[in-house]
């Protein structure tokens, strides 16, 4: 899992009240993200890096980098499990 990241192109997402839904049209679920779960899932969506998702987390919540990117690492392996996301 370490640089290619891509959103699975039949979902349909978009923003309510600061909060990405997602809809998979094949499972016919919604998911609603957290606030730092928007914000990966829309840094990803314009075409940033991990790493720039990291740093990011890092300034945006005063988290040490670590942290960041233990916790980034496990939010997009929970979404490539529920297909919402293809890892390489």
């Amino acid at each position: 899992m370490e640089n290619s990241t891509r959103i699975t192109p039949d979902l349909i997402w978009r923003m309510l009240d600061e909060s990405a839904v997602i809809v998979s049209p094949q499972e016919g679920q919604v998911r609603v993200l957290n606030e730092a779960g928007t914000v990966i899932w829309q840094m990803l969506a314009d075409g940033r890096s991990r790493s720039e998702v990291s740093n990011a987390l890092v300034e945006r919540y005063s988290i040490n980098p670590a942290q960041a990117e233990k916790d980034m690492k496990q939010f997009l392996l929970e979404l490539h499990e529920r297909g919402l996301l293809s890892l390489a």
